[in-house]
């Protein structure tokens, strides 16, 4: 249990962070002996690159890259590079952007872990109707939600319009959960 939990822990604050890094091969070691059903259940399989395109308002022709990663957890990390928006500094420099989206799975998360992985969310805002229970952090810009023992963390970024990335980042949550 304490090792999930730090395991959990480990990862939103990697995710929080941004970091690139890839994980250590003990971390490597402990997600192939956790409890995931199989090596070939990807988040990367979870939703059509039409579901994606169409909810995030991105042109069906538009190439498309994907990322499987496992840092914790499995990983599935999108972007669209020819899909840009001006993202504004605080320095007051603008640059384009490409689209992202990120989305997590973990399996076996009981109410208990689900609880500690969103006790960083200091924003959090529950959200109705996804799943067992569901909560939308600001700051992190992201959804996380469970159902069925399933966790996921869903980010979308297609715009500086953080109301727009929350409404699709919670409508790719519900494609998910629907098909779960």
């Amino acid at each position: 249990m304490k090792k999930s939990f730090l395991l959990l822990t480990a990862f939103i604050c990697t995710l929080a962070c941004k970091n690139p890094e890839k994980s250590s091969s003990k971390e490597m070691d402990a997600v192939e002996k956790s409890d995931h059903k199989s090596s070939d259940q990807s988040p990367c399989t979870l939703l059509t690159d039409a579901e994606i395109k169409s909810v995030l308002s991105i042109p069906s022709d538009t190439e498309t890259s994907k990322e499987k990663k496992s840092i914790t957890y499995p990983a599935c990390f999108y972007k669209w590079e020819s899909f840009t928006y001006p993202y504004k500094f605080s320095t007051g420099q603008t640059v384009d952007r490409p689209a992202e989206l990120s989305i997590v799975w973990a399996i076996n998360i009981n109410k208990k872990l689900y609880e500690q992985s969103i006790s960083v969310y200091k924003d959090g805002e529950a959200i109705n109707g996804l799943g067992d229970m569901a909560t939308y952090s600001k700051k992190m810009g992201q959804i996380t939600f469970l159902k069925n023992d399933n966790l996921f963390h869903v980010k979308a970024e297609t715009s500086t319009d953080e109301a727009s990335n929350k409404a699709k980042s919670i409508t790719l949550a519900k494609l998910i959960a629907d098909k779960l």
